[in-house]
């Protein structure tokens, strides 16, 4: 089964309590207005939360998911372009005016993909184009996922998330009950894996693929420290 085939519509109910996408969205939104941003794309999109809110703001969105049926719900929220298309072989229409690639996106690919994927990047947008991502720290990964196990229960149904951290990944085992007119669970199982990036590798990287980093923060402009859970690069394209 791939990734989100199942929880696609299940994903906002389950995924707001460490996701302030309103607030991201103002960080994104005033780096769009320096720079007179009138195209953007919301690279790993997912459902679209991020999108519908650029689109609100006036921008004209192009979202990108590797997921149909995440693309789905997101298609359903704003009247953006909806691309399926896997972030590693990113190739847009035309350069735009921004990118972003909010809520781990990065964290998905492997260490000697994550350069490839900032080139396709950089060959996808502007000169000068801001491009801004996140990652979940490798402190994040390690110990605030570690080996631990949540659970979330809802009246049609209930989340079981099993994490182990091994050699600089985490496996993210997910397993959905999904609760039946009859009173019957289907039960749905997925697998995600997640690499911890450091600072200077993802810095190096960018550097490699014609990125100039503006500023490193917590939690989209919050101050950075060992401990910060969220890591976000503001970073240009090379003019």
């Amino acid at each position: 089964m791939k990734n989100y085939s199942i929880l696609a519509k299940y994903y906002d109910r389950f995924s707001h309590n460490d996701c302030d996408y309103e607030s991201w969205s103002q960080y994104l939104l005033n780096e769009a207005k320096k720079r007179h941003v009138k195209t953007v794309a919301d690279i790993a999109c997912g459902t679209g939360k991020m999108s519908v809110l650029l689109w609100r703001s006036g921008l004209s969105v192009t979202g990108v998911d590797s997921s149909e049926e995440m693309l789905c719900q997101a298609a359903d929220k704003c009247r953006g372009v909806f691309v399926l298309q896997d972030m590693r072989r990113l190739q847009l229409t035309q350069p735009l005016d921004m990118a972003v690639c909010v809520n781990d996106g990065v964290n998905y690919l492997k260490p000697n993909e994550v350069q490839p994927f900032f080139c396709r990047v950089a060959e996808n947008i502007k000169q000068g184009a801001p491009f801004v991502f996140d990652v979940s720290s490798p402190y994040k990964l390690q110990n605030a996922l570690g080996n631990n196990v949540f659970f979330v229960d809802d009246d049609d149904a209930t989340l079981l998330w099993t994490n182990a951290f091994r050699s600089g990944k985490a496996t993210l085992s997910l397993t959905l009950f999904e609760r039946q007119s009859n009173g019957s669970y289907l039960r749905f199982d997925e697998k995600h894996i997640q690499y911890a990036h450091s600072v200077e590798f993802l810095t190096q990287c960018l550097k490699e693929a014609g990125f100039v980093v503006a500023e490193i923060t917590s939690d989209y402009g919050k101050k950075l420290s060992s401990e910060s859970l969220r890591i976000t690069f503001l970073t240009r394209k090379e003019v």
